[in-house]
């Protein structure tokens, strides 16, 4: 009977270790050199004091030695606590001593990035295992993973999730991906996000392969591209992908979640993708990534909803009385059943305001106060409304508003501070500190402005991090004296405020064209100085930056060049001093998907749809 998260892995290592268990650009490992991998590295870990109730950090880069740390702590009966090497190392210290992790996982590549305190142990160091290192055994309540939530106090809380949660997951994905080609799953989600989990088990336990890369933007860049047949993804990302004709090729079915999901994502996805099943997933980290789940069919004419609730979660739809109210009527979504996690670790209070007796079900079962606004439809679907308070989901990332707030107001040189979501970008709202401190107009003066995105940077991973900053002289409020969010104003127009560095070259005049023409701005009023992302542009925009660029160049353009260099004098600079070589045909994943579909039409082949 399988009653851990790892159980059936370790059932296909036996039953197929020839088979791919996980291919990426660095590397690709068997089944069988999985499962003995991890075993060594347990045997390892078991001897340095994991095993359970120990919290295990991973720092580890996005290689095939992810999933030989997350598999080996599993097999001790430790829980994973996922870091990642690329968040700023205030986060990373919060999270480990937060949760009271002494014992740490990583890499060579990755050691730097760990926080001071706990003992590392380094993979690839060849370390002799005195006998008796017996990894114990594992059971369902067992707490698997514990992965960080932003957080609406100031500060992510860790949220401890069991492993048979975890079972009760990926059962329900059985029966809804029933028929569905998981032969290749991409794993795209950064590890320190449930997805992640859904990603990894559901291709090692049903024998397929994990297409490991390093974000959803470098998906059409992978060696392994044309392998992936089953894709999560964040309708923001999609629609990005299909932008920039980033899709990987072969994908047969889509899971959408973190987003809202519109009817006109779905029909695109259909139209133009080789995807032949589509659905829609919701849930929070708390319910162990998602309880409701459901197909969404192409050609409605409504939004589509979150589904129904899977199988094995109750959900209840309840007034402020915890009352439940009747089908079409809003109300907040209350979680119960099997998947609930523990809770937060070593935040009791929380966890009791937050994970309630379950007055609908016997014993001491709980459930979880979402915060979200759902009411049910005549079928028996769940429609999303909202939120109760201010957290919001941007590109999938799930941000406390007053967590970035709180980040803001502790610089010194803010005195008061305000965030919001205006379509894409978060922004952020300040009243510098001191008296005169105020510059004119609605922008920052360069100094202040870079003092406060480094402290933030410093202190917040990327995506929590204010693509803009914007200058009130107060922030508004409303009648009861609260920050009135809704009177919160528009950022200012790109290019406002200091001299413009114009354009002067032909190369930097190209680019400033095609900047324009993907940020809706005038390529005139562009400053060669600034960054991309400070212009409104974001990681999805760099997919279509690269192709325009390797188009208008004749030379191939990589997303990862464009970290490297963030604004057009760097770029143009790169460009001209690059000698170049014969250019690169890069023909586009949405090109060969449709030469796919119609070659499929041709010999009178079916969609399956």
């Amino acid at each position: 009977m399988t009653e851990t998260l790892h159980s059936e892995f370790l059932a296909q290592a036996v039953k197929n270790p020839d088979a791919t268990a996980v291919c990426s650009d660095a590397g690709v490992l068997t089944y069988g050199e999985l499962n003995e991998r991890s075993r060594l590295l347990a045997e390892r870990l078991t001897a340095v004091g994991a095993g359970p109730g120990v919290p295990v950090g991973i720092c580890v880069e996005r290689t095939p030695d992810l999933l030989v740390a997350v598999l080996a702590t599993l097999r001790t009966g430790s829980c994973y606590l996922p870091l990642d090497p690329n968040y700023p190392a205030d986060r990373l210290g919060f999270m480990v001593g937060d949760s009271g992790t002494g014992l740490l996982l990583t890499t060579p590549a990755s050691r730097a990035a760990c926080p001071p305190g706990p003992t590392v142990v380094v993979l690839g160091d060849t370390v002799t295992v005195e006998p008796g290192a017996e990894p114990a055994a594992v059971v369902p309540e067992d707490t698997a993973y514990i992965i960080y939530t932003s957080g609406s106090t100031g500060r992510p809380k860790g949220v401890a999730v069991h492993h048979g949660g975890c079972v009760a997951m990926l059962s329900e994905m059985d029966r809804a991906l029933e028929g569905c080609d998981l032969s290749g799953v991409a794993a795209a989600s950064s590890v320190c996000f449930d997805m992640s989990v859904m990603e990894i088990f559901n291709a090692l336990c049903r024998g397929g392969t994990v297409v490991l890369v390093e974000s959803a933007v470098h998906l059409a860049e992978s060696r392994y591209a044309d392998r992936i047949t089953h894709l999560n993804v964040v309708p923001s990302v999609m629609n990005g992908l299909l932008d920039a004709g980033a899709l990987p090729p072969n994908v047969r079915s889509v899971v959408f979640g973190g987003e809202a999901l519109r009817r006109k994502l779905v029909d695109r996805t259909y139209r133009e993708t080789t995807a032949e099943r589509v659905y829609n997933a919701y849930g929070p980290t708390e319910g162990t990534v998602f309880c409701s789940f459901g197909p969404v069919p192409e050609g409605g004419t409504e939004e589509p909803t979150i589904g129904p609730p899977t199988t094995a979660d109750r959900i209840h739809v309840l007034d402020g009385d915890l009352k439940p109210v009747p089908a079409g009527e809003p109300g907040e979504l209350f979680l119960g059943g099997p998947k609930v996690a523990h809770g937060y670790v070593n935040r009791p209070q929380t966890t009791a305001e937050r994970f309630l007796p379950d007055p609908f079900a016997g014993g001491d079962a709980r459930m979880y106060r979402t915060g979200d606004l759902v009411a049910f439809t005549p079928s028996g679907e769940l429609r999303f409304l909202g939120r109760t308070d201010h957290q919001v989901k941007l590109r999938g990332y799930r941000i406390e508003l007053e967590e970035v707030e709180a980040r803001l107001t502790a610089c010194p040189e803010v005195r008061e501070a305000a965030a919001a979501v205006r379509g894409n970008r978060l922004l952020g709202y300040v009243v510098p500190a001191g008296e005169g401190a105020a510059p004119d107009g609605p922008r920052l003066d360069a100094a202040l402005q870079g003092a406060v995105t480094g402290r933030l940077a410093a202190e917040l991973p990327d995506y929590m991090v204010p693509a803009t900053l914007v200058f009130l002289p107060a922030l508004p409020l409303g009648p009861g004296g609260k920050l009135d969010r809704a009177a919160l104003p528009e950022p200012p127009a790109a290019g406002t405020g200091a001299p413009l560095t114009a354009a002067s070259t032909p190369t930097e005049v190209a680019l400033a064209e095609i900047w324009g023409q993907l940020l809706d701005l005038d390529p005139s009023g562009i400053d060669v100085q600034s960054a991309f992302y400070d212009l409104g542009g974001d990681s999805l925009l760099l997919v279509r930056l690269a192709r325009l660029m390797t188009r208008r160049f004749e030379r191939r353009v990589r997303v990862p060049d464009l970290f490297s260099f963030r604004d057009i004098a760097s770029l143009a600079r790169w460009l001209d001093d690059e000698s170049g070589e014969a250019p690169e045909v890069v023909r586009s994943a949405r090109a060969r998907a449709t030469a796919r579909r119609a070659a499929l039409r041709g010999r009178g082949g079916a969609t399956g749809r």
